[in-house]
């Protein structure tokens, strides 16, 4: 109850104006959730990002970089080259990195804003887990929601998952729900009573990867495989994983979890011939193991999510 009461409160001040927004000069898009855990924000930021720079749109995201050994504000790319090891960016902004997506990381978004600024150019900028952060002006909040857990399901921390009240969606522009496996139609009707726009995002997985070089999922065929993660959420991975293995034929020998984040510096792993990860994991044991492989992950929305996108873009950078 205090922690709500609190989380309210500090959201109350910065939307009343009684703590002003610092604003960039540059628009914002804001990607986010209500809930601690995973809800595929990292992915999403991928995706945005990539449609935005193929429809011309210089962009750069902005990142608390959580978990990171750095505590000043730091380039992590420009776009074209990574100029710190994922130590330093974390291992989200570091994954960001790797798709060719400048990115800056700071606590304060507003400073990593202004070096980016300083450094190159900049149409629009993608705040990472941005719903939470008042301190910035954006021009559009996304919202990510876990079909499996939606926010009207949950409570606040610490006796659920959300990180404010549910009522503060009313915050956001629009909805993009996540790892629901079909669009039910009482999951349809629910998110229509909110009166806000609302997008499916289907998972894709078509290859795996070194980040060297990708191979085609027919790759994994007839291999004993042994999985690992470090995720919120390390079940939705040995399900998917396991659903995929039905229809490649290959085995799941076994699995070890680790918790979210985890920087590996100390693990052990059995023994296998082959090794598959996350990509965010793979980041960080690419050089400690061999034949290790991520499952290469990404989202598809609708053609009419595309289409919004791009036309909020083209009447925020004009």
């Amino acid at each position: 109850m205090i922690y709500s009461l609190l989380a309210k409160f500090r959201r109350y001040l910065y939307e009343e104006g009684f703590i002003k927004k610092k604003k960039l000069s540059k628009p914002v898009i804001s990607i986010g959730n209500l809930s601690v855990g995973g809800t595929g924000k990292t992915p999403f930021t991928i995706y945005i990002s990539k449609l935005l720079q193929r429809n011309g749109y210089n962009v750069c995201v902005l990142s608390r970089g959580y978990k990171r050994k750095s505590k000043e504000t730091l380039i992590v790319s420009d776009g074209n080259d990574i100029y710190v090891d994922w130590q330093y960016s974390g291992d989200e902004p570091y994954l960001i990195a790797l798709n060719k997506i400048p990115i800056v990381v700071s606590k304060s978004r507003y400073e990593a804003g202004l070096t980016a600024l300083k450094n190159f150019d900049v149409d629009i900028f993608i705040l990472d887990d941005g719903f939470q952060h008042f301190q910035l002006y954006r021009d559009l909040d996304i919202l990510l929601i876990d079909a499996k857990k939606p926010f009207w399901e949950d409570k606040p921390l610490p006796f659920g998952k959300l990180r404010e009240p549910m009522e503060t969606y009313k915050y956001t522009d629009l909805f993009v729900i996540t790892k629901a496996k079909k669009e039910e139609k009482k999951l349809i009707q629910k998110l229509k009573s909110f009166e806000k726009p609302f997008f499916f995002a289907k998972e894709v997985s078509n290859s795996i990867t070194d980040f060297e070089k990708e191979y085609p999922l027919d790759f994994l065929k007839n291999k004993e495989i042994f999985l690992f993660s470090g995720l919120a959420n390390n079940q939705q991975f040995i399900d998917y994983v396991s659903n995929l293995s039905k229809q490649i034929d290959f085995k799941v020998i076994g699995f070890k979890e680790f918790k979210d984040h985890f920087d590996y510096e100390n693990f052990t792993l059995p023994k296998a011939d082959f090794y598959l990860t996350t990509e965010k994991d793979l980041v960080k044991v690419k050089n400690k193991l061999k034949n290790v492989y991520a499952l290469k992950y990404k989202f598809k929305l609708p053609e009419e999510f595309d289409k919004l996108i791009l036309k909020i873009a083209e009447k925020l950078a004009n």
